[in-house]
C-alpha cells in the first residue's frame, strides 16, 4: 500500500472514530441533562392557599376505581387564579365552601395543588 493511500485511510477512519465518540457525549449529555432537570422537579415548595368552591363534577380519566371514588372540583383562590383540584367524595365538599388547598411549587417552575 502506497504511503498516501495509508495516510487518507488513517483519517478516514479517525474521522470515523470522532464521529462515534461524539454521538456518544451527545448522548451522555442528553442523558445528565434529563437527570438534572427531574432532580429540579423533584425540589417541592408548599404553601396553604385559600379559596372557594366553584364547582364540582365527576373526576376525569385515571383508574376506574379512582373515578369511583373521587371528584373534580374548581376552586377560584383569593389571589384570584382558578384552580382544578381531584378530591376523594369522602371530604363532600360544597359548592361556597371555603377550602385549603396545597400550592406545590416544584424547583423546575412547575406548579401543582391538592385538597387539603
Amino acid at each position: 500500500m502506497r504511503d498516501e493511500t495509508k495516510r487518507r485511510l488513517d483519517r478516514q477512519l479517525f474521522l470515523q472514530k470522532l464521529k462515534w465518540a461524539g454521538a456518544g457525549l451527545a448522548v451522555v449529555a442528553v442523558l445528565a441533562i434529563g437527570l438534572w432537570f427531574s432532580g429540579l422537579d423533584a425540589s417541592v415548595e408548599t404553601h396553604r392557599v385559600a379559596g372557594v368552591v366553584e364547582k364540582i363534577g365527576p373526576l376525569v380519566g385515571g383508574s376506574s376505581r379512582a373515578i369511583e371514588d373521587g371528584l373534580g372540583v374548581d376552586v377560584r383562590l383569593n389571589d384570584g387564579r382558578k384552580i382544578h383540584v381531584a378530591v376523594l367524595k369522602t371530604t363532600d365538599p360544597h359548592v361556597g365552601d371555603t377550602v385549603q388547598v396545597a400550592e406545590h411549587v416544584h424547583g423546575s417552575g412547575r406548579v401543582t395543588f391538592s385538597w387539603k
